[in-house]
């Protein structure tokens, strides 16, 4: 498995050069494929290459891959899976993944399934999964929601994401916020 990780990590690297340093991390993870084609995270790898290289059919078949390797890993669902511990993460960014497209095909419900999901198992949200979650609740695709990341990145104010949680929150009761 040191390989595989070591292939990913690498190829993350690469993308650092762009469309340039895409077509190189690919072959590593096509490498890694080779070694063992059931690891989600060399998916969700591939998934950030082929966004990079803007390769829509490519994105999604290894979303469902990598969403599919991961049920297949994790059959029962355990009570938590914090992203502080780095091997949850390849899996919880394939729940994301999948849950994504859902929302952005109005498939509301399969969607909202996935991200209730990732919240129960990660109440500290570190992947801001209740952002996008208030977006789908709201009518708003990811779209727009990454477009008031932007702006609330650039303002250094993310008033309008955060009162469209609470909005949304009250309303659907999907997110409890952690007490420090």
């Amino acid at each position: 498995m040191k390989d595989i990780d070591n292939l990913y990590y690498d190829a993350m690297e690469l993308l650092d050069d762009g469309r340039s340093g895409a077509k190189k991390a690919e072959k590593l993870l096509l490498k890694a494929v080779a070694i063992d084609p059931h690891s989600p995270q060399t998916y969700i790898g591939l998934v950030q290459i082929y966004g990079v290289i803007k390769n829509k059919k490519k994105i999604e078949e290894c979303v469902k891959k990598a969403y599919t390797e991961t049920v297949k890993k994790i059959p029962v669902w355990p009570k938590t899976m914090f992203w502080g511990d780095m091997d949850n993460r390849a899996y919880m960014r394939a729940v994301q993944y999948r849950a994504d497209p859902y929302a952005d095909k109005g498939e509301k419900e399969k969607a909202i399934e996935l991200y209730r999901l990732l919240l129960r198992l990660n109440p500290n949200d570190n992947q801001g999964v209740r952002y996008t979650l208030s977006g789908v609740y709201a009518g708003i695709g990811g779209e727009k929601i990454n477009e008031m990341f932007d702006e609330g990145n650039a303002k250094q104010n993310w008033d309008k994401l955060e009162n469209l949680v609470k909005e949304q929150n009250t309303k659907h009761k999907f997110w409890k916020e952690p007490k420090y």
